[in-house]
């Protein structure tokens, strides 16, 4: 059966995320890439014009999965705390599910050597800027709804926001895939943190 350009594309991604989360951007190769999807090294760059462009078709994949897992919480009918831990949860559990996704994002934002930027990837970088800022926004609006409710302190969103999704962000770091792992018991808890930090005290 032949696959799709989508189907073919989302392969790659997830191989080249694969390989640059275990081995690092700078020391994978496409060569590497093709090798472990059982591929050309041509298929690859038919999809992506340079290995550039490939990370960072992976941070807007990466900002795209997480927008999918937390827009079903942000458009819920729930009060703002409800929605406010829902959605923080459902952010850890994307940090994990997608740990190698985000774990080169992560090493592309320290200064991997990928090269220059192509207008493919100006436009990519635009897209991801897009996506993080409407992203950034789902936060933005459940904790001014708080706030005016009185459910969180009054403070600054925009200190707020990039406070707790640091703390949210959390596992790309240290998690380390275990058989034994409750993953919701650790969203859980950093969401149940996370709550803490902004909500007004009982």
């Amino acid at each position: 059966m032949m696959l799709n350009s989508a189907s073919v594309k989302g392969r790659i991604l997830d191989a080249a995320a694969q390989a640059f989360a275990t081995h690092g951007v700078d020391q994978t190769s496409i060569d590497d890439i093709a090798r472990d999807l059982g591929a050309t090294k041509g298929k690859i760059y038919h999809h992506f014009g340079s290995k550039s462009e490939l990370v960072c078709a992976i941070r807007k994949h990466s900002v795209q999965l997480t927008l999918e897992r937390v827009r079903p919480q942000f458009e819920a009918d729930m009060p703002p705390l409800e929605k406010f831990y829902a959605m923080a949860k459902a952010h850890v559990i994307a940090m994990i599910s997608e740990l190698a996704y985000h774990r080169v994002v992560v090493e592309e934002m320290r200064g991997s050597k990928t090269g220059g930027t192509t207008a493919a990837e100006r436009a990519l970088r635009l897209e991801i800027a897009a996506l993080q800022s409407e992203y950034e926004g789902f936060f933005r609006s459940t904790l001014a709804e708080g706030i005016a409710s009185g459910h969180f302190r009054d403070q600054d969103i925009s200190i707020a926001v990039r406070s707790f999704l640091m703390m949210l962000h959390a596992p790309i770091y240290w998690y380390q895939p275990r058989d034994t792992d409750n993953i919701a018991a650790i969203a859980n808890q950093l969401a149940t943190m996370a709550l803490g930090a902004v909500a007004t005290p009982p």
